[in-house]
């Protein structure tokens, strides 16, 4: 599931990016979810951390990207 880390995410850096969901670990009461970059990195966020993208706000990006709207 593609997702977009939260404009508010506490880390600056990281607000905004988008990835992919790899990974779900843990159970009901605490949850981590594994993103892949487009980079190439992973890393571990809340679920909280995380905003599910749209097929629109996808295609929207890879316009600016230069990619196709697919």
């Amino acid at each position: 599931m593609p997702v977009k880390v939260r404009d508010d995410h506490r880390i600056e850096v990281r607000r905004g990016l988008l990835g992919k969901v790899v990974s779900i670990y843990g159970g009901e009461e605490f949850t981590a979810v594994e993103v892949l970059f487009p980079d190439g990195q992973r890393r571990l966020f809340w679920p909280r951390d995380l905003e599910e993208v749209s097929s629109s706000q996808r295609s929207w990006w890879r316009c600016l990207l230069g990619g196709s709207s697919l």
